[in-house]
């Protein structure tokens, strides 16, 4: 499946909306400027001013926007406060698609270059703006902000939904394009699925009971006042046409409010695999803190060990100073005693001679 879903996303789709979408658009740009965190009570708080005013299909589409994963939400970030960057990855990509259509491989190669370093340079930027939010960027959370950039420079469609900004979840690109689950918002095609059975159907449930009840109002005869059987079958058939209308426009009524359950369940579904993608996140992230302690913890062991294993060379050769120290003490203790002992001697042949 080709990116052509993720087409209206971009800016240049709005022709494509029903009146009164730049409200939605509106909406989606504020919304998906926010955090991940904030989104979900603010979406809630817009679906309630919509209602408020009367403008329950713009309610229905903004409730239909999912809240973005942590990732999605770096992208959007990026295509607004490193747009210069944003755009000039974006062109590298449409370079770098005719170059592979020419087979021009020595430009291919050169392209190569540059993307590398333009994604290294976004991944980081996508880093430091996560950490600026209070948010500690993980392996995981790392490579979806890749591969979304990578989507970008394959895939036209791609491009266009991360140069609008308003993604709900990552990007991939396998080569045959980017599927529905790639999570370009989807607010540009809500209102042509909802609106069009209700503009379909509802001017013919109420016509076709007109168009049959002027002969039953037109019963009475000036010639005759009994029923014939002809005006009995007419007025028969209005009343029957006007039931199935008010049947069908309850069972319609019915398939809405369920439609609009399913959507409901949708969404929180939406924003509770996002909160769990950010938990996921938040783990990987003190999970790597966690190892760079174990890691510097366990070169300062092995520091501490090297020095033990030097202060205990140290004592052993010390102690053997200090018994080397002892015997040459005794030594000299006991030469000491015997020049006494001969000093004595001495002494006292010397008193015998005097």
């Amino acid at each position: 499946m080709t990116g052509g879903n993720l087409r209206p996303s971009g800016r240049s789709g709005s022709q494509h909306l029903p009146a009164g979408d730049g409200d939605l658009a509106s909406a989606a740009e504020e919304l998906y400027a926010l955090s991940p965190s904030d989104f979900t009570a603010a979406r809630d708080e817009r679906v309630a001013q919509a209602r408020t005013s009367g403008n329950r299909d713009l309610a229905r589409a903004i409730g239909a926007l999912r809240r973005p994963t942590v990732s999605a939400w770096l992208v959007n970030q990026l295509a607004r406060e490193a747009g210069d960057k944003v755009g000039e990855l974006l062109a590298l990509g449409e370079s770098l698609r005719r170059a592979q259509q020419d087979l021009a491989g020595e430009q291919v190669r050169e392209l190569s270059a540059q993307r590398r370093r333009l994604v290294a340079a976004l991944v980081t930027e996508a880093k430091r703006l996560s950490e600026r939010d209070g948010r500690a960027v993980g392996l995981q959370v790392e490579r979806e902000v890749e591969a979304t950039l990578q989507a970008a420079l394959a895939d036209a469609d791609a491009a266009a939904a991360v140069r609008a900004g308003c993604l709900a979840s990552p990007l991939s690109y396998a080569g045959l394009g980017v599927g529905d689950e790639a999570g370009a918002v989807s607010w540009q095609r809500a209102p042509a699925r909802e609106k069009a059975p209700a503009e379909g159907q509802a001017p013919a449930e109420k016509k076709a009971p007109a168009r049959q009840k002027a002969p039953a109002r037109e019963r009475p005869s000036p010639r005759r006042g009994a029923e014939t059987a002809a005006e009995r079958e007419t007025r028969l058939a209005a009343a029957e046409a006007e039931r199935q209308a008010r049947q069908a426009a309850a069972e319609a009524e019915r398939r809405t409010a369920k439609i609009a359950e399913a959507e409901q369940a949708v969404r929180r579904a939406a924003d509770a695999v996002a909160a769990a993608e950010a938990g996921l996140a938040e783990a990987e992230a003190r999970f790597t803190s966690a190892r760079g302690a174990q890691e510097s913890a366990r070169q300062q062991v092995e520091r501490l060990d090297k020095e033990l294993s030097l202060a205990i060379a140290a004592e052993s050769q010390a102690n053997r100073a200090a018994r080397d120290a002892q015997r040459g003490k005794e030594a000299a203790a006991r030469a000491a005693d015997e020049a006494k002992r001969r000093l004595a001697r001495a002494q006292t042949a010397a008193g015998r001679l005097g």
